[in-house]
């Protein structure tokens, strides 16, 4: 299990129970589809409301799925998968905690990972009036956290671009990234 506070469990489930927060993943990614067709496990990890989940193991009913996350699956993390996946998730991780999760995933993931990381402030607040983006840093502190690995980064990109936010004009600033273990 990923390592988190017990008073921040609270603050989403109130999010996951009061909001859509974890509904995403209606699609696969494209760049994600050619690693797919060889694997045999993924982690959904922070599965949220398990779209994502359902959305491959309907599409691909070969390969074992385990969806994670705090409040609607708590499972025990595999101790091997072939994939991890993440879209909007790691900025969601208590700060402290950022690095124990990267070591854990870069451990049980054999082959590929793919996150979708979000580097702007969201929309959602938690109870206790924090920006539910617990971290928020640009692309290049994400690549740098991740460079540690040592994994082949094999396809990035930054997407960035100017909405309207609750009356407010924001930048919203993704970054994608799909590395893979060269060693495996």
């Amino acid at each position: 299990m990923s390592k988190l506070t017990h008073e921040y469990v609270k603050q989403l489930k109130h999010l996951h129970s009061t909001t859509d927060f974890g509904s995403g993943g209606k699609k696969i990614p494209s760049r994600l589809e050619k690693y797919l067709h060889d694997a045999h496990s993924i982690l959904d990890y922070g599965s949220g409301k398990g779209i994502f989940s359902k959305t491959v193991k309907s599409t691909y009913p070969n390969i074992e799925v385990h969806s994670y996350d705090p409040v609607t699956s708590p499972i025990k993390l595999p101790d091997s998968v072939d994939i991890t996946y993440s879209s909007d998730v790691l900025e969601h991780v208590e700060p402290e905690y950022i690095d124990h999760t990267l070591d854990t995933l870069f451990t049980i993931t054999k082959k590929v990972q793919y996150h979708l990381i979000a580097c702007h402030p969201a929309s959602k607040k938690l109870r206790d009036g924090r920006n539910a983006h617990l971290i928020i840093q640009d692309p290049e502190w994400w690549r740098n956290k991740l460079k540690k690995y040592d994994w082949t980064i094999e396809f990035e990109k930054i997407k960035s671009k100017d909405k309207i936010v609750k009356f407010q004009q924001m930048k919203i600033v993704k970054y994608i990234v799909i590395l893979k273990n060269e060693t495996n």
